[in-house]
């Protein structure tokens, strides 16, 4: 039981850095490119940080409420569904047995050891729904309980993305300033990336040249949009 308790928070932990990677790879995305467009178009570094940060801040915050209010969502379904469920339960007591009969005879179980099985957890009833909503309706109960740190992590990972393409613009680079807001958020994509294929046990080289590549295509498509707005009149 202690090992198999150690891999369900193993599991948690691996779809929480979900948001994580999720909110750092959106985060930098959206502000390497927008920081592209508007050094190319203004050419004000103040201009730059300023917006750098504010979008960073106000793309957190509507990023967090978002993965907040999704987690409530679903939750509040698990837990309604649940509702139902006992009260149907007490209503019609062998629907749920007939539907966890049919489920595990047509994943291949033959129909007397199915039968059993239903029999053996008819005798609890809370345990028979929660296997019924797993098995037959598919709600899961492994991350549904955490809305508030899903919406933590996704403001604090978007906040830590937008903000790396703005450090190159503290620094003395001159000409070479873009050029360094772009080889930073690559490498940084590169190496969430890496961590991405570490927590999905994916290749970790093809995981991170994925993301080094998206970041690239951001950049370009903001210096575009920049050189185009620049050369506008006014």
């Amino acid at each position: 039981m202690a090992v198999l308790g150690a891999k369900k928070e193993a599991l948690q932990r691996r779809i929480r850095a979900r948001e994580f990677v999720f909110g750092i790879q959106d985060g930098l995305l959206s502000t390497v490119g927008l920081l592209s467009g508007v050094s190319v178009a203004t050419q004000d570094r103040r201009v730059v940080v300023i917006t750098g940060v504010a979008a960073g801040v106000t793309g957190g915050i509507s990023m967090a409420t978002g993965s907040y209010l999704a987690a409530r969502t679903e939750r509040d379904i698990f837990e309604r569904e649940f509702r139902d469920q006992e009260q149907l339960a007490a209503r019609e007591p062998y629907l749920a047995q007939e539907a966890l009969l049919e489920s595990l005879t047509a994943d291949g179980l033959d129909r007397p050891s199915a039968y059993r099985v239903v029999a053996t957890l008819s005798r609890r009833e809370d345990l028979l729904l929660r296997t019924v909503q797993e098995k037959v309706l598919g709600l899961s109960a492994v991350d549904l309980s955490q809305p508030l740190k899903a919406g933590l992590v996704m403001f604090v990972s978007f906040v830590i993305g937008a903000l790396i393409p703005v450090v190159p613009f503290f620094l003395p680079l001159g000409t070479g300033t873009l050029a360094a807001v772009w080889g930073l958020s690559v490498a940084t994509l590169l190496g969430v990336g890496v961590f991405k294929g570490v927590i999905t046990r994916q290749p970790l080289l093809r995981s991170g040249v994925e993301f080094a590549a998206i970041a690239l295509g951001s950049a370009v498509v903001g210096w575009g949009i920049g050189h185009v707005l620049g050369g506008l009149p006014g």
